[in-house]
């Protein structure tokens, strides 16, 4: 057996803790974010008490399904790209828990802006709450593209281009959606939205996932 190989083994780790672990934070985090969403006791409320508490409840949600949806785009980003890998090293599993501490925060700051959508600096405190989210995530993504997606020839080089442009323009995005809070909060809200649905669309790595499926069903 060469030293090398000994060397690689060593200074790498088995995906199967690291992904259960990774999953369950993320599973954690988008079930609490509906947990922080609380109504008050309507059992002698008038109709219009009623319809006044649902109202004030959407911002909640809104703040909700924009969270959800981040958290799942990260998740999404995440499965396909460890897809390619076997093992991982300590300087991913430590970028890795960054990017997992920000996930667990992210129901944190969406109960607050939830509960204070009219504040333009809340609004942009959430916006950059997501943005740092994406840039941890994008940390994680050139260090695993440079150890060892391009080291190993595991992505074609044009997917790879496209990937990163798309990778990086969603903390821009936020980053913008933030800043946009100090004119208008309603509008950086929707904006932030928007993104979050944007990205849910099938990226560049999910277009060599496809890609890798049909060669594995021609081999088949």
């Amino acid at each position: 057996m060469s030293q090398s190989f000994i060397q690689q083994r060593t200074s790498l780790m088995s995906l199967n803790r690291f992904e259960a672990f990774s999953d369950g934070v993320f599973a954690i985090a988008a079930t609490l974010l509906a947990i922080e969403i609380r109504i008050a006791d309507l059992s002698h409320a008038s109709p219009t008490a009623i319809w006044r508490e649902l109202l004030h409840l959407v911002p909640h949600v809104l703040t909700y399904a924009t969270s959800f949806i981040v958290i799942g785009v990260i998740w999404l980003n995440h499965h396909a790209l460890f897809h390619f890998l076997k093992r991982v090293d300590r300087i991913t599993l430590t970028l890795n828990l960054f990017l997992l501490m920000c996930i667990a925060f992210i129901p944190c700051s969406t109960a607050i802006v939830g509960q204070y959508s009219q504040y333009p600096s809340i609004v942009g405190f959430y916006g950059f709450s997501l943005a740092i989210t994406g840039y941890v995530y994008n940390a994680l993504w050139f260090y695993v593209l440079n150890r060892y997606i391009k080291s190993e020839n595991l992505i074609q080089r044009h997917i790879v281009r496209q990937a990163s442009i798309w990778s990086m323009g969603y903390p821009i995005s936020y980053s913008l959606a933030a800043t946009l809070a100090l004119v208008n909060a309603t509008l950086s809200l929707l904006l932030c939205g928007a993104i979050s649905l944007f990205y849910l669309l099938p990226g560049a790595i999910d277009q060599q996932l496809a890609c890798f499926d049909q060669e594995l069903a021609k081999d088949a």
